[in-house]
């Protein structure tokens, strides 16, 4: 095994960790840092899929960033090979996080987590089969970094001006984006539960 691929593929399986381990601690940054501009951030401000989501990406990024400076690989290789990894680690949390609950009928975080280590390990794997495949994918740098741009500016402005679309609600109390500490989550879903019939 060539000296690149081992060191590519040890960053991976160090990824898989990296990711998952930031991501819980993104999920409970907004109360540790008592709702502040940190914790909006980077943070989970609410339990809804894109909040959840977006504690799995962020550290997908950050760990990319870390691999491309440790290991050196090509550059325009890894950027479209870590940009196609990062928009599919999102999209298919994103799908299997609405299977839950749409159809599983289920908001519980285990299958949650379940679904972030299957996710996170199966783009980690991408990534490494992306980067060290023969195909050339350098010619679609300039749609990776746009793409890379994109998904900074949706980072950026979801939390705060989140769209009124089903995977941006919180999961208790239906409401979108920071969620006021003087809420009353009771009255909220009493009001919901009077509203169906």
């Amino acid at each position: 095994m060539p000296e690149l691929q081992k060191k590519l593929f040890k960053c991976e399986l160090g990824g898989i960790f990296f990711v998952l381990t930031l991501s819980v601690i993104m999920q409970n940054l907004y109360q540790l840092t008592n709702h502040n501009l940190l914790g909006v951030m980077f943070g989970a401000v609410n339990g809804s899929i894109w909040e959840l989501t977006k504690t799995l990406i962020f550290p997908f990024l950050l760990w990319s960033i870390l691999e491309l400076l440790s290991i050196r690989p090509s550059f325009y290789q890894f950027v479209v090979s870590k940009t196609i990894s990062l928009y599919v680690l999102g999209v298919i949390y994103i799908l299997y996080n609405l299977f839950c609950q749409v159809f599983l009928q289920s908001s519980d975080y285990l299958p949650a987590f379940i679904g972030a280590v299957v996710c996170v390990s199966a783009c980690e794997y991408l990534s490494y089969r992306l980067v060290l495949s023969d195909y050339n994918l350098s010619g679609f740098f300039a749609p990776a970094l746009f793409l890379l741009l994109l998904f900074i500016s949706f980072y950026i402005s979801f939390t705060p001006f989140p769209p009124h679309i089903f995977i941006f609600a919180d999961k208790t109390t239906g409401l979108y984006g920071i969620i006021p500490d003087n809420i009353d989550i009771g009255a909220i879903i009493l009001d919901t539960f009077y509203g169906f019939n």
